[in-house]
């Protein structure tokens, strides 16, 4: 068990570590959204799932205009968080690319083509968790999600 009470998953947790120091979900998350907006990802948006959901604490749901674009999304995440050490527990649906996900402990992302976000929508699904709210970084990019170190600002829709 990992020190919140939740069973490892397999062999490796990324909870083990994220909750030491400057690799922790805030800093993920931040860069799974970062990531997302450099790739020009059409719909970004962060729900706090963990009140609800047992498994994680937040779905991190993008969406891409192709299957190319959504793979090139995840390969990206994949690197830069692979560089802080965190891997993913599980990730499923890359060879097709319409819905890739991708299992971090923590949180989860959820890389939808517009067609499949839409079809799937999640977010009517989980309607009931608070969104993540994140303030506009200095680029300007224009997307859904805003960024800012400060993940935990929570508001309703």
């Amino acid at each position: 068990m990992t020190k919140e009470g939740k069973i490892s998953k397999g062999t490796f947790s990324t909870r083990k570590i994220i909750d030491n120091g400057p690799g922790n979900s805030q800093g993920a998350i931040q860069s799974v959204v970062d990531i997302a907006e450099e790739r020009k990802a059409d719909y970004i948006k962060i729900l706090n799932v963990g009140p609800r959901l047992v498994i994680t604490d937040y779905f991190i749901i993008i969406s891409a205009r192709n299957t190319r674009l959504a793979r090139r999304i995840s390969e990206d995440i994949s690197t830069n968080l692979k560089k802080s050490g965190l891997l993913p527990l599980n990730t499923d649906g890359l060879n097709e690319g319409n819905w890739i996900l991708m299992d971090y402990d923590d949180f989860v992302v959820h890389i939808f083509t517009d067609e499949y976000k839409d079809y799937y929508d999640l977010e009517r699904l989980w309607r009931d968790s608070k969104v993540i709210k994140l303030k506009k970084n200095s680029s300007g990019s224009g997307n859904t999600a805003r960024t800012d170190k400060n993940i935990h600002k929570k508001e309703n829709p």
